[in-house]
């Protein structure tokens, strides 16, 4: 049995279950699961979607998480042992799944960063590989602002998709010249 457990989501009918990255099979949408899962897909459960270190299933409507949940769990489990014979659409992992793992980012590990100092990060966009998002707060002009984007985020989206994924601020920032004036109040 591989160890797996399951952390709750704003949808009440999906459950994002944890696994090992190196346990789970190619990203995307899965068509077609083995096992007990599989027979899952085709009824109680409406979608499963494998991601960079968790699995999303979404229950359809009516279904329950009380009645379902060991079950589901369980196939899982077993289903992982079995990485070949997923059939996913990788295809569904493009910009709608870059857009949710950056939200996703901003509003945990990354967001709580900005935050922690006075400002925020916002999505603005996903045009393909190009992420971008506004600055607001204290991070709006922020010389570590750069660092914040390039060395958290992008660095952190490249290593879960593998694809060299840009993030650019809405704004320019304001980071030089105000550096500059700065600068010119202590050279006096």
């Amino acid at each position: 049995m591989i160890p797996i457990h399951a952390t709750a989501t704003t949808n009440p009918q999906q459950v994002r279950w944890v696994v090992s990255a190196d346990r789970l099979p190619a990203r995307g949408r899965v068509l077609e699961a083995p096992g007990r899962l599989g027979e899952l897909l085709g009824g109680a459960i409406d979608a499963i979607e494998v991601r960079t270190a968790d699995v999303l299933i979404t229950l359809r409507p009516g279904a329950s998480w009380r009645e379902l949940g060991d079950d589901v769990a369980k196939a899982l489990s077993d289903a992982l042992l079995d990485s070949a014979a997923w059939r996913l659409d990788p295809a569904a992992d493009g910009t709608s799944g870059l857009a949710g793992t950056t939200a996703e980012l901003l509003a945990g590990p990354i967001g709580a960063l900005a935050e922690s100092h006075g400002g925020s990060i916002e999505l603005v966009s996903v045009d393909g590989d190009n992420v971008t998002v506004r600055l607001s707060g204290a991070c709006h002009g922020c010389p570590a602002a750069s660092t914040t984007l390039h060395d958290n985020l992008q660095r952190e989206l490249r290593r879960r998709f593998g694809r060299d994924i840009t993030v650019v601020s809405e704004t320019a920032s304001a980071a030089v010249p105000l550096g500059r004036k700065l600068l010119s109040l202590f050279v006096r």
